[in-house]
């Protein structure tokens, strides 16, 4: 009797292991897809950042270029 109750508790022990690995190998998967999303954000922020540069160093290459609506 008692080997049947080492038993059933080496396989209860088993399929947690298991249930663990898969929470694992889903965890690492969904931070390599939050790391590469991430990476990508920042190579578009880092276009921006240049982008807005060059577009201010355009304003200052034209003298009146950006002159105040009439309303003001």
């Amino acid at each position: 009797m008692e080997t049947d109750a080492l038993q059933k508790r080496l396989e209860e022990l088993e399929i947690r292991l298991a249930h663990q690995e898969f929470i694992q190998d889903e965890q690492a998967r969904v931070q390599l897809e939050l790391q590469q999303a991430n990476d990508e954000l920042r190579r578009q922020v880092q276009w921006l950042r240049d982008r807005l540069r060059e577009l201010e160093g355009r304003e200052g290459a034209e003298p009146g270029g950006h002159e105040p609506p009439p309303h003001y």
